[in-house]
């Protein structure tokens, strides 16, 4: 028994622990607005190369101080070699923002798959700024439908 009443307090405490440095690293924020872009490319792109797949939008970073745009993003994609590299990117006023990772590789030609990439960037400046979604392949593949949710807030 006293093992046991051990074990869970050490449990108790851990799991103390991580919620009070978890709470200390985040900051709350307050959606000002959310700007949804979706479509069908229906194209390839050709291979070691960006490639803007929806079009620019303009977002506000409303009042004075900074704001955080944050994109959620979700790209159909196929013809690719299997399992050949694609990433999802996200560019803020024309600049790649937030890097542009691995999200998935291209099926066999007649499969699809669903490319998904989630950034923020923070610190932008009050004002309008542009927000763009682009894909980049190794190899070229065929992209399809996408969806994006740009959303911006304030600290």
């Amino acid at each position: 028994m006293k093992k046991s009443l051990k074990m869970m307090l050490l449990l108790a405490l851990a799991v103390g622990s991580f919620s009070i440095y978890s709470e200390a690293q985040a900051t709350k924020h307050v959606l000002q607005g959310t700007y949804i872009s979706n479509g069908n490319y229906n194209g390839d792109v050709s291979g070691a190369t960006f490639t803007a797949i929806s079009p620019q939008l303009i977002v506000d970073c409303p009042g004075t101080g900074t704001c955080t745009i944050e994109a959620d993003m979700w790209v159909q994609n196929s013809h690719g070699t299997d399992q050949t590299p694609n990433s999802v990117c996200f560019y803020v006023d024309g600049i790649q923002s937030g890097g542009c990772p691995y999200a998935g590789g291209a099926t066999t030609a007649g499969y699809f798959e669903t490319l998904s990439s989630s950034w923020p960037v923070s610190g932008l400046a009050a004002g309008e700024h542009t927000v763009q979604t682009y894909v980049y392949s190794t190899a070229g593949e065929y992209v399809g439908y996408y969806t994006v949710n740009y959303r911006v807030y304030k600290p």
